[in-house]
């Protein structure tokens, strides 16, 4: 019973679906992944919906507002004079009133300050909200990077295998040759000394594939189990239209840490404004209208013809007089101005003076800082297509140059020792055009970032 029990389970288990982690993610869903799962993205997030219930708020008690009310009063005694004996007039026993109206509160300051809190609040949410994209540009930026790390690794095992084979080849022909007599057995030692060191070179290059997979999936937040798919090639992505000094106009324009040091400045400015708020009166204005009813004042009357008179079968309730609706208008006018604060009033105006003139250095050095992230991004992508070009040529001219070395190794032209020289420079240019190709995307994904044209996920949707 135990054995099937068990086959039962292994089978469930195996027909079980795969688990998330199973499903292999593109850069796209990398980078989308990560910006659910950040929690540097979750408390940007939180900000900016604060400071948007911040604005709502402000909206609030910057315009009337308008509320509906239902209200229903009752009460119930026996032998309580309450508040009018008085007068010599008693409580009723029973009483209940309903009330609907509609009303509206509107406190008015007539030296403009809530209105400033409100441009204020718009200011906050807007920084919020670009320091937001901000993050996720830069996360996007880390994604792409973490996860080309991961295909500059596998291009590198793959020159490892394709090095590894080579020596292989170059060991069978030491060892024709010896056994030829044409070559000394110190060419083969040679040889397999070459092809052993590719060997731990590839075992180390696969595990640096791994290592490399696992820091990726730590970065966007997943299992370590995660897979990714990959593309077969590394893109080349064409550099963005324009000369460096437009793209920095553009930038300068639209990127979120300026736009979001500009707002700062401005709430910086409209809060130093409010400070003379206690120079001018506050309005406070309310208006109402409704429907108010006390069932327990209803007259009662005998129905004509009715018998026995005085049963509550006889009882009718006699028309009402009067309109049960109302209206209802209010204003207060407060005028106050502090006589001894103990420097409150004049404390709080040079914090707000220093805040304007930290806002006004952030959003310089924001500036400064969005130019020279161009100017250098633009500058590295430039420097990194030509490099590209070289690396390129440079990986032809010596795969090309091995393969003549081993021919030529093969038919006596050459020693040992030239082969495996002219390998090892082959091997180096493979690996130089791979970082090569690898630089060249992380410097178009960090020059498209730095202009501010692109979002988290457009930034890397064509590579």
């Amino acid at each position: 019973m135990r054995s099937a029990l068990f086959v039962f389970a292994v089978a469930c288990c195996v027909a079980a679906p795969l688990p998330a982690a199973a499903t292999a993610m593109s850069l796209g869903d990398a980078v989308s992944y990560a910006l659910d799962h950040s929690p540097t993205i979750a408390q940007k997030v939180a900000a900016a919906t604060q400071a948007e219930h911040m604005l709502a708020q402000a909206r609030g008690n910057a315009f009337p507002t308008v509320t509906g009310q239902l209200q229903n009063t009752s009460s119930k005694s026996s032998n309580f004079q309450g508040a009018y004996g008085i007068i010599g007039s008693s409580q009723q026993s029973v009483f209940s009133q309903n009330t609907a109206q509609i009303g509206t509160n509107y406190n008015l300051n007539l030296g403009g300050l809530s209105l400033l809190q409100l441009a204020s609040a718009k200011a906050s949410a807007a920084q919020a909200r670009e320091d937001l994209a901000s993050a996720e540009d830069q996360l996007a930026t880390t994604v792409t990077s973490a996860y080309y790390a991961v295909m500059q690794k596998q291009a590198l095992v793959t020159v490892d295998e394709a090095d590894l084979a080579y020596q292989n080849a170059l060991v069978r022909a030491a060892t024709v040759k010896e056994k030829a007599g044409v070559a000394a057995g110190v060419d083969v030692l040679k040889a397999q000394v070459a092809q052993t060191k590719s060997a731990s070179t590839l075992v180390a290059a696969r595990a640096d594939v791994q290592n490399a997979t696992e820091t990726l999936a730590q970065t966007i937040g997943a299992s370590l189990d995660q897979t990714f798919s990959f593309p077969k090639t590394i893109g080349e992505p064409p550099l963005p239209k324009g000369s460096a000094a437009t793209l920095e106009s553009i930038a300068l324009h639209v990127r979120p840490d300026v736009q979001a040091a500009q707002d700062a400045l401005t709430a910086a400015q409209l809060t130093r404004k409010g400070f003379d708020r206690e120079l001018f009166p506050q309005v406070q204005i309310g208006a109402s209208f409704g429907n108010q009813l006390s069932p327990t004042n209803v007259s009662y009357g005998e129905k004509p013809g009715c018998t026995p008179l005085g049963s509550p079968a006889c009882l009718m309730p006699l028309p009402r007089v009067g309109n049960p609706g109302f209206w209802a208008l209010s204003a207060t006018t407060t005028f106050s101005l502090p006589l001894v604060d103990y420097g409150q009033r004049h404390t709080e105006r040079l914090s707000d003076d220093a805040a304007v003139t930290s806002a006004r250095q952030t959003l310089k050095q924001a500036r400064t800082q969005v130019e020279i992230d161009v100017r250098q991004s633009y500058r590295a992508a430039q420097t990194a297509l030509a490099q590209l070009a070289f690396a390129k040529r440079e990986s032809e001219l010596g795969t090309e140059s091995a393969r003549i070395a081993q021919l030529q190794y093969a038919r006596g032209l050459i020693a040992l020792a030239d082969v495996i020289q002219t390998q090892q420079q082959s091997v180096s240019a493979q690996n130089d055009l791979v970082d090569a190709q690898i630089a060249y995307v992380n410097a178009i994904v960090k020059l498209r970032v730095s202009t501010g044209t692109y979002d988290a996920q457009r930034a890397v949707a064509d590579l």
